[in-house]
């Protein structure tokens, strides 16, 4: 026997209806959301980058001052010992340089805080990077390993150049 099949429910035949638009262009709310969580995603991933790049520039940056620091310190006969990096933010950061006792409370140094003061000046309108000096003197029981702990985690490599 032969099976036929009534529509019962009077709401007419499916070819009724046709998608007036490209069914490519139909999005669900999943689809949106999926969307919405990649975009995110690349937007944190783009967002982290800039963050390291622009670290990374301060740090160079960190560099080329306390090099200029140095250099000014040697031409006034002053033998800086070291100088440790403290970076408080991507943007915010602290030179500490130590020197012999004796060349520390000489009033030679004084004007040292002076040209530090010009190079923290330098960058007062750079929204992006902060810089500050310190310094310290350092004996033969100087402890690095508080310096550590006060975040000075960056030694600044002294060599025969910037020694000289």
């Amino acid at each position: 026997m032969k099976k036929t099949i009534q529509n019962t429910n009077g709401l007419g035949k499916s070819q009724t209806w046709e998608v007036s638009v490209d069914k490519n262009s139909i999005f669900t709310n999943d689809d949106v959301i999926d969307a919405y969580l990649k975009g995110k995603k690349e937007g944190v991933k783009e967002t982290k980058q800039i963050f390291i790049d622009k670290l990374n520039e301060n740090i160079n940056k960190s560099a080329v001052f306390t090099e200029r620091m140095l250099s000014f310190l040697k031409k006034r006969k002053l033998n800086p010992i070291s100088a440790h990096l403290k970076i408080k933010s991507f943007n915010d950061f602290v030179i500490l340089i130590t020197l012999p006792e004796d060349e520390f409370i000489s009033e030679d140094f004084l004007v040292s805080y002076d040209f530090a003061a010009t190079i923290e000046e330098e960058v007062i309108d750079d929204k992006y990077y902060n810089v500050m000096f310190m310094f310290s003197d350092r004996e033969e029981d100087f402890n690095t390993n508080l310096l550590v702990s006060d975040g000075f985690f960056m030694d600044y490599k002294m060599t025969e150049v910037n020694n000289a």
